[in-house]
C-alpha cells in the first residue's frame, strides 16, 4: 500500500508536525513539515513506493550523505535521512517561493532573469563538480526561486537511487531491469533534459551531462518551450542523440547572439564541445554581452574581457574610487596587449613589446569613437531615461578631448542600426562604447564595454552598482572614467580641462 500522510507523521514523531503534501517529483513524494525544535519548516522527500522495491536503504543513505557535504548558498542542503517502512527518505529546508517549473508555466522569461538564474545554477554545479558530485537530473523542478536567487535541490539523489538499486540487485543476484532508460525521473534523469550520453547509458558520462541539461533549461526559459516538445519520452530521447534543436534565435529573435550561442554550445551532442566546465559557464554568463542584443558580436577566441573585467562581482564601493583605481592599469593593459598583438602580427619582434601609440596603427585616420545607445533592461520604465542620459554624458565628456573624433548621438544611433543589421564593413569609427543599464528595486547596475570596431575585440569591460536615487553621480563617474580610459587607450595627452561634467561652461558639442 502507498505510504500515507498518517504513516509519515508516525515516523517523524512529535518533533515534527506534517502540514501538507506537495506535488512530488518523478522519484519521490514531498511533504512539508514544521520542525518544532528549531522553529522552521522542512521538506520531507520519501522515495515512491513503486520505486522502492529492490533499493538498498543503507547505500541510498551513504550516497545522500556524500551530497549533504555540499555547502553553498545556491545549493539546498540535506538535513537528515532515514527510512520509512523500508523506503528511503531525506529532508531539506523548505524554500518559500516557487520552483522554476511553476514560473515557466507563465511563459518565456526576460533575458536578465534568465541569465541571473542560469548563473546561480551554474555556480552550484561548479561547486558540486569540484567535489566530484554530478547532479544528473537538472530540470526546472529542481531549481527553486528564493527571492532574487535561484537554488538547486536534489544533488546526488539520482545517483543515490541508481547506486542503491544496483547494490540491492547485486546482493540478491537478481537481474533487475535498469529502468533508467525507460522510466522518467529515474537514475539517468528526466527524458526531456537528458544528455545524449545519458540516453545511451554511457558509463563514462560525467559533468558535461549537467551542462547539457542546463542548456535545455535555458532553451525553455528563453523560448517558453522544450526543443523536442510534443513527442513521446522515447522519441525525445532519440532526438537528443540524433537531432540538433532549432536555434534559439529562430524561436525568439530578441535573444542576444552571445547568449543564444552559449545555449546552443551547451546542447552540443559531443560532450567535449560543450563549455569546458561549469566554472567556465559561470565566467561566460558574467560577460556583459549576455545581457544586451545591442552588443556587437565577438568572435571566438578574440575577447580579452576576461583579463580586463577587474571589478565584476566585487562588493560595491564608492564608484569613483573603484573606477579611478583600475583605469590606469586597464588602460596600460589595453595598450600593451594591442601593441604586442600588432607587433607580433607584423613579425617585428623588436616592436612587439613597445608601447606604440594606437593612432600610429592607422595613420590615415585620427582616433575616433562612437558611444552607442545604451540598452535598458528592467520592467520599471520610469528609469529608462538613465540609459540615454549616461550615454550622452560619456559622449559629452569624450568630445572635450583634443584630437579625438566623437560621433554625435544621431550618427551613433545610425551606426547601431547598421551593426544590428549585420553591416560591419568599413566602420566609420575605430572604437565603440557599449553599455547596459539594469534597475532592480533600489539598485542600478551599469555594464560598459570598450570594443575595437574593426574586429569585435572587447578591449575593456567593467560593471558598477549604484543607488537608484544617485543616477546623476553615476553619470559623472562613468563619463569621466571612460574619458580617462580613452585618453590612455589612444595615448592622448592629458587634458587640462576640469574633470567635472557639472560645469555647463565646459561642455562642447559632440563632433561627428
Amino acid at each position: 500500500m502507498p505510504l500515507l500522510a498518517d504513516d509519515v507523521q508516525r515516523h517523524l514523531g512529535d518533533a515534527f508536525v506534517l502540514e501538507r503534501e506537495l506535488g512530488g517529483g518523478g522519484m519521490s513524494r514531498v511533504y512539508v513539515a514544521y520542525d518544532r525544535r528549531l522553529d522552521r519548516r522542512v521538506a520531507i522527500k520519501v522515495l515512491r513506493q513503486e520505486l522502492g522495491a529492490g533499493v538498498s536503504v543503507e547505500r541510498f543513505r551513504r550516497e545522500i550523505l556524500t551530497a549533504a557535504a555540499l555547502q553553498h548558498p545556491a545549493i539546498v542542503p540535506v538535513l537528515d535521512t532515514g527510512e520509512m517502512d523500508g523506503l528511503p527518505w531525506f529532508s531539506m529546508p523548505f524554500i518559500e517561493g516557487e520552483n522554476l517549473r511553476a514560473r515557466l508555466q507563465r511563459g518565456p522569461m526576460p533575458i536578465v532573469d534568465t541569465v541571473r538564474i542560469l548563473r546561480d545554477v551554474a555556480r552550484a554545479l561548479a561547486v558540486a563538480h569540484a567535489r566530484g558530485i554530478v547532479h544528473r537530473d537538472i530540470k526546472p523542478d529542481n531549481v527553486l526561486l528564493a527571492g532574487d536567487a535561484a537554488v538547486v535541490a536534489d544533488f546526488g539523489v539520482a545517483k543515490a537511487f541508481a547506486e542503491a538499486r544496483h547494490a540491492r540487485s547485486h546482493a540478491s543476484g537478481a537481474a533487475h531491469p535498469t529502468g533508467a532508460t525507460t522510466t522518467e525521473g529515474v537514475s539517468l534523469g528526466t527524458p526531456a533534459y537528458m544528455a545524449p550520453e545519458q540516453v545511451a547509458a554511457d558509463p563514462n558520462a560525467s559533468y558535461p551531462m549537467d551542462l547539457y541539461a542546463l542548456g535545455i533549461v535555458a532553451y525553455e526559459m528563453l523560448t517558453g518551450t522544450l526543443p523536442f516538445a510534443g513527442r513521446s519520452p522515447q522519441q525525445v530521447m532519440a532526438a537528443h542523440i540524433t537531432e540538433t534543436p532549432e536555434p534559439v534565435q529562430r524561436r525568439r529573435a530578441d535573444v542576444p547572439q552571445a547568449l543564444a550561442a552559449l545555449v546552443m554550445q551547451c546542447l552540443e551532442k559531443d560532450a567535449a564541445r560543450r563549455p569546458s566546465s561549469a566554472a567556465a559557464l559561470v565566467e561566460a554568463l558574467d560577460d556583459p554581452q549576455m545581457m544586451s542584443g545591442g552588443f556587437t558580436p565577438v568572435s571566438d577566441g578574440t575577447s580579452v574581457s576576461g583579463a580586463l573585467r577587474l571589478l565584476t562581482g566585487e562588493q560595491a564601493t564608492p564608484a569613483r574610487a573603484r573606477l579611478r583605481g583600475v583605469l590606469a592599469l586597464a588602460g596600460a593593459a589595453v595598450l600593451a596587449v594591442t601593441a604586442w598583438f600588432v607587433g607580433t602580427r607584423n613579425g617585428d619582434s623588436a616592436n612587439a613589446g613597445a608601447a606604440t601609440p594606437l593612432m600610429a596603427l592607422a595613420p590615415d585616420t585620427m582616433p575616433s569613437v562612437a558611444v552607442l545607445p545604451f540598452a535598458y533592461l528592467s520592467a520599471d520604465s520610469t528609469q529608462a531615461f538613465a540609459a540615454q542620459a549616461i550615454a550622452d554624458a560619456i559622449t559629452d565628456a569624450l568630445s572635450r578631448e583634443p584630437g579625438l573624433k566623437v560621433s554625435s548621438r544621431a550618427a551613433s544611433e545610425a551606426l547601431q542600426k547598421r551593426i544590428a543589421a549585420g553591416d560591419t564593413a568599413r566602420m566609420p569609427v575605430r572604437t565603440l562604447v557599449e553599455g547596459v543599464v539594469e534597475v532592480e528595486r533600489n539598485t542600478v547596475r551599469l555594464t560598459v564595454r570598450l570594443v575595437n570596431a574593426a574586429d569585435g575585440f572587447t578591449l575593456f569591460a567593467d560593471r558598477m552598482e549604484g543607488e537608484r536615487g544617485n543616477l546623476f553621480a553615476m553619470e559623472d563617474d562613468v563619463a569621466n572614467a571612460m574619458r580617462e580610459l580613452l585618453r590612455s587607450h589612444f595615448n592622448l595627452p592629458s587634458a587640462s580641462a576640469p574633470d567635472s561634467l557639472t560645469d555647463p561652461g565646459e561642455r562642447s558639442p559632440a563632433r561627428s
